[in-house]
């Protein structure tokens, strides 16, 4: 009975174990993926600024009314970036349990996707139009 209750203990702490290092492995994924996202968003803020100024020399014309909104809309998913960025809190992640991490970081890998979002569909906009 002894030996039943002491393979009973082992084998509840092997698996509490294994179930902490998942959690870590799964905290530096998406610890890796958010900053993986934040490299690629970040150049393409420098080339919102650029697009911005393109476009502001040529807000005068016939389309300076859709010339203006699509400033507007670089200028939002520009300053998402920048809220992200303001919010995002590395630092405190080292406070927290691992547990807490993973879902910050969850968190934070969504509001991520999302700037992505917008300013993937406004720097693709903003190129089409002075494209043409």
């Amino acid at each position: 009975m002894k030996i039943l209750f002491i393979l009973s203990g082992i084998g509840l702490f092997l698996s509490l174990n294994a179930c902490k290092e998942a959690e870590q492995k799964t905290k530096e994924i998406l610890n890796e993926q958010v900053m993986n996202l934040h490299d690629k968003l970040m150049p393409q803020t420098e080339e919102i600024i650029q697009l911005k100024s393109q476009l502001d020399s040529i807000s005068t014309g016939r389309d300076s009314t859709h010339v203006k909104n699509l400033i507007l809309s670089l200028t939002k998913a520009e300053n998402e970036m920048m809220d992200w960025m303001h919010h995002f809190s590395i630092d405190s992640l080292d406070q927290m349990e691992v547990k807490s991490q993973v879902k910050y970081l969850q968190l934070q890998y969504k509001q991520l996707k999302f700037v992505e979002n917008i300013t993937d569909s406004t720097l693709n906009a903003a190129k089409k139009y002075i494209s043409n």
